[in-house]
């Protein structure tokens, strides 16, 4: 009777694997032989779940997005305007190891996104969701009295993802200075403006 292989399962293993590898010697270490290796398998074994190295990495990069989204929508619940835009900007803040670790994947592949137009896309996604779903919870918050009558969502919603991406490169690079709790504070200020 031949062997049933959870094709999702294995997907899975072999993402977490280039996670891993980006994670201790940055994405321009990571080899089809060394990802084999750190997944457990022979190396041209990846090639039934995964065609080439460019498809690995483009569904690493997009699934470092689809688990900041699913850890985003269970926070935020049924919260709505300010109390939900502020648990969305924590889910993709750098605040805790996990986070720090998708922060450092997702680093990775922006030079990467830079010349592959698939990895751009994955990341104008993201940004694109993560805009519009900032939009409805100010404009959410608006409705509420929570913030002034100034419909300037937009311009809002940008500077917090310039804020929210500072921090993820920063947290990398100068984690000393951005720390959680300055993090924090500054999201804090952000919203205070509005």
């Amino acid at each position: 009777m031949p062997k049933i292989v959870d094709h999702d399962a294995r997907r899975r293993e072999i993402v977490a694997a280039v996670w891993a590898l980006i994670a201790r010697r940055g994405l321009g270490a990571v080899t089809m032989r060394d990802l084999a290796a750190e997944a457990g398998y022979a190396n041209g074994a990846l090639a039934p779940y995964f065609h080439s190295k460019d498809e690995i990495l483009q569904a690493a990069f997009q699934h470092a997005v689809e688990s900041t989204n699913v850890r985003a929508e269970k926070a935020i619940g049924d919260a709505t305007g300010l109390v939900a835009l502020r648990r969305l900007c924590h889910e993709i803040m750098p605040l805790d190891e996990r986070r720090l670790l998708e922060a450092r994947v997702v680093v990775a592949f922006w030079d990467r996104a830079l010349h592959d137009p698939r990895m751009a896309a994955v990341h104008a996604s993201a940004m694109d969701q993560w805009r519009q779903r900032m939009s409805q919870c100010l404009a959410q918050a608006r409705a509420a009295g929570e913030i002034a009558d100034d419909p300037r969502d937009e311009q809002s919603a940008d500077t917090l993802l310039a804020a929210l991406t500072g921090f993820q490169v920063n947290a990398l690079l100068v984690p000393h200075a951005t720390t959680p709790a300055r993090q924090q504070a500054a999201l804090d200020g952000l919203l205070a403006a509005l």
